[in-house]
């Protein structure tokens, strides 16, 4: 005997809120809906499960695979089974669209709870449920627009809590807090305030410091201009087009955020190009030939192993064993070093001309202060004047960005100069080591702080010709060796030069800024041997 019984499908959908507020669970809808087909006469063929997606629009996975099966004629569907309407749309717009697609292939949809008759007034109450499901969806959406704004009104952070904060409860209510990554963020400001490196450079150094995402890999540009953009950091909530403080503790001052927003927009921003390097050959592209082609290297295959090499390509009778370049190079690091009285004289001079300085250091930041509190001053008082009509927008406009240029020049000067003094025992013991011997703390280093060390050492890079290096320019602190060996005439006899060279002379006095100068360089070498590879 033929099977007369109407094939149908059954669409089943919760979300976890309504799960636990209604009951309403996806085994239990699935029951009533096989019961509502048995009993009216449905053969249900495929059962559609929607698991914690919205109903707030029709871009869901399960609802789309329903809709391409039923419209294939070769199913023979003629109904949908729902628990409810809202189970299918919450959105009267959807609801319709979704209806006449159905409609078009003469499916049904039918409801467990809710009777309405495939008639005029029928279709009137059907519609009447849906645009319910609808009225409803919206108090709930109103609802939680509303908690939020209150929420954002008494100062507390309700959403996904950003890089650095974390979601918590304060006193049972919602909110967010610092977390182990807020150090790294303060840092990322502070250095950005001070204007002294490329914005985009502070993003790269700062990721072996510990500014990466949860994976461990580096922040993307847009996503690290963004972090820099978001106020929240200085303590304020920005949210349905309102401003207000928030409870929780800022990260930054609101200072310190104005700073970098004015450096963000006044910093020329400097591409800085990386290329892949060999691991094997630190001075590859880094050592030049006087005609200007750059080094290379590779290895050569011989009879029982191989030989690496350095190379200039197109210029003969240059290959030169790795082992022996390397070994030139770091004599010439050494052609810098000081002997320990030298050394012992420039650490004591650094010491003396930085608590000097320190002091001098706290008086300018003192002026520093009242400048910048000068600069506000005068900031609300164009705005006043403005107000009043006393001045026009245009001269408004054009006094504010020269207000504004002068306060990213003074907090810039601020920043870089201390807050408290510094302990400079590992600074100086840093400086023992390596000015007495720079090639061992380059041949010590990994492959990338050697690329570092010596670019930093040697801006320009070096040349090598006729077995010899040398460099148009180096770091200040290579300069130090020429306090101790000034020059001599080239008048004077050679016997008479080496006597003065090894006769004890008066040591030589170090300006105070040029022993700034020195400890700065040392710092950033320091900080380079400090930088794990990432």
């Amino acid at each position: 005997m033929e099977n007369t019984q109407k094939k149908a499908v059954i669409y089943c959908r919760v979300s976890t809120k309504e799960q636990a507020e209604e009951g309403g669970s996806l085994a239990t809808q699935e029951k009533l809906c096989k019961d509502y087909a048995l009993k009216n006469g449905f053969e249900v063929t495929e059962v559609f499960i929607e698991q914690g997606e919205s109903a707030k629009n029709a871009n869901r996975t399960e609802l789309k695979r329903l809709l391409d099966y039923c419209t294939s004629k070769k199913n023979g569907i003629k109904a949908v089974i729902a628990y409810k309407i809202d189970r299918v749309a919450r959105n009267i717009d959807d609801y319709r669209q979704i209806r006449l697609l159905l409609k078009r292939y003469s499916v049904d949809v039918k409801s467990v709870t809710e009777f309405f008759e495939d008639n005029p007034a029928g279709r009137f109450m059907e519609n009447i449920i849906a645009n319910v499901a609808q009225f409803d969806n919206d108090v709930r959406t109103e609802r939680s627009v509303n908690g939020s704004r209150d929420a954002m009104r008494e100062g507390r952070y309700v959403w996904s809590a950003p890089y650095g904060y974390s979601n918590s409860k304060v006193a049972g209510k919602c909110t967010i807090v610092q977390n182990d990554k807020a150090n790294i963020i303060r840092k990322v400001f502070v250095e950005v305030a001070k204007n002294e490196y490329p914005v985009d450079a502070i993003r790269q150094r700062l990721f072996k410091e510990g500014l990466k995402t949860a994976t461990g890999k580096i922040f993307t540009k847009s996503h690290y201009y963004k972090l820099l953009n978001n106020e929240l950091y200085a303590g304020w909530i920005i949210k349905f087009g309102e401003r207000h403080k928030g409870s929780f503790e800022p990260i930054i001052s609101e200072e310190l955020y104005d700073q970098v927003r004015r450096v963000i927009k006044h910093r020329t921003h400097r591409c800085v190009v990386y290329k892949r390097e060999n691991p094997d050959f630190p001075l590859r592209r880094f050592v030049m030939h006087p005609s200007g082609k750059k080094i290379t290297g590779s290895w050569s295959q011989g009879r029982a192993k191989k030989y690496a090499y350095y190379r200039f390509k197109e210029i003969s009778l240059t290959d030169v064993a790795k082992d022996k370049l390397e070994g030139k190079f770091k004599q010439f690091l050494n052609s810098f070093s000081l002997n320990q009285k030298h050394l012992d004289y420039f650490k004591k001079a650094i010491k003396e001309a930085y608590d000097t300085s320190t002091e001098r250091d706290f008086r300018e930041a003192k002026k520093h202060k009242e400048y910048i509190a000068e600069l506000d001053a005068r900031q609300t008082a164009l705005i006043d004047k403005n107000a009043k009509g006393i001045i026009s927008d245009s001269i408004l406009r054009r006094q504010l960005e020269q207000n504004e240029e002068k306060l990213m020049q003074a907090h810039s000067d601020l920043l870089l100069l201390p807050d408290k003094k510094e302990d400079l025992g590992e600074l100086l013991d840093f400086a023992s080591e390596y000015l007495k011997d720079p090639s061992v703390v380059w041949d010590n280093a990994t492959f990338r702080q050697k690329i570092e060390l010596q670019w930093f050492e040697f801006p320009q890079g070096v040349t090598f010709h006729k077995g010899k290096f040398r460099t148009k320019e180096i770091a200040s602190i290579f300069k130090v060796k020429d306090l101790f060996t000034p020059p001599l005439s080239s008048t004077v006899p050679s016997r008479v030069r080496k006597y003065q060279h090894t006769t004890t002379a008066k040591l030589p006095h170090i300006p105070i800024e040029t022993c700034r100068q020195y400890a700065k360089e040392l710092q950033r070498l320091l900080e380079i041997l400090k930088e794990d590879p990432p």
